[in-house]
């Protein structure tokens, strides 16, 4: 996905939002505001936000005088999510399709997302997600993919909704087939990175490894070596969150690969794009012709 016009004021909203949640002064707000104006004017719009935003987020960082702003939100949502991860377990053992559910716990768990929102209700979530109608629902397609691969790469995406990642790695490997869990280079907002893995013990599940790179997405440019060979070899892919669909949807280098995502969708430019509704949750193979050319606006 490229920037859209929309997507400006969006990043202005993350700066205030931010900035809000880390207490920073009014005087720090005005220049960091400023700061992105600036940057603003310069962008490449055929980037998708999240390559955009990393600039945002550094500048953030730097005047919050951290190298990682959440670290104590991310402890927290995964302190949480790690207390729930006990009911998580008995729905799991009362489950008819086991695969299924694990598949919509992993999509309940995208609620966790401070890039988009400051509060959510996973309580909320959880009740609801047993019964909830996703907007697209590739399970068939996924099986029969996972029948035949004798690995994949997982992409994780939020600290503490990678906890909700956990059922669905266990009943994977249960199939016989392995997963590599990915987490970020570096700290950016509230994404997942190797420090935040451990604390939710998926190093103990399975192989994590990192994109070698801090966006909140998958920007293959700036990813290390080895995640980008593990990429290109995987037989493959599941791709959580928002940010990573809007770096790999219709990315050249994809076309082959078996890629299935799972998100919520939280912005009004994401829900046009793929003609969804804002709030829905969707379980999408990566398929060029399910979407209008994006050129066309």
């Amino acid at each position: 996905m490229r920037t859209y016009p929309e997507c400006f004021p969006c990043f202005l909203i993350q700066t205030v939002r931010t900035t809000s949640l880390l207490g920073l002064a009014d005087e720090q707000k005005y220049r960091l505001l400023q700061d992105v104006c600036s940057y603003l004017t310069g962008i490449r719009t055929e980037y998708p936000p999240p390559r955009n935003v990393v600039e945002i987020y550094e500048m953030i960082a730097q005047t919050a005088g951290t190298s990682d702003p959440f670290r104590k939100l991310k402890a927290e949502s995964t302190t949480r999510a790690l207390e729930l991860l006990p009911r998580l377990s008995t729905m799991m053992e009362k489950a008819p399709d086991r695969l299924e559910l694990a598949v919509r716990l992993a999509a309940c768990g995208n609620v966790i997302d401070y890039g988009v929102a400051s509060s959510y209700d996973i309580e909320r979530e959880l009740k609801q997600i047993v019964d909830l109608q996703f907007h697209q629902w590739d399970m068939d397609d996924f099986i029969s993919t996972l029948d035949q691969a004798e690995y994949l790469l997982y992409l994780g995406d939020n600290a503490g909704e990678s906890v909700f990642d956990i059922p669905l790695i266990e009943e994977i490997q249960k199939k016989g087939t392995r997963v590599i869990y990915v987490v970020r280079g570096g700290p950016i907002i509230n994404d997942l990175t190797m420090e935040d893995a451990k604390a939710a013990g998926l190093h103990r599940l399975c192989r994590v490894v990192s994109t070698g790179c801090n966006a909140p997405g998958i920007v293959f440019d700036w990813c290390g070596q080895e995640f980008l060979d593990l990429f290109q070899k995987s037989p493959l892919v599941i791709s959580k969150g928002q940010g990573n669909f809007e770096t790999l949807f219709m990315e050249p280098g994809t076309e082959q690969t078996a890629l299935f995502f799972i998100f919520k969708v939280k912005c009004p430019v994401v829900s046009q794009f793929l003609d969804a509704p804002l709030g829905s949750m969707l379980f999408m193979r990566n398929r060029r012709e399910e979407v209008a050319d994006e050129s066309s606006g």
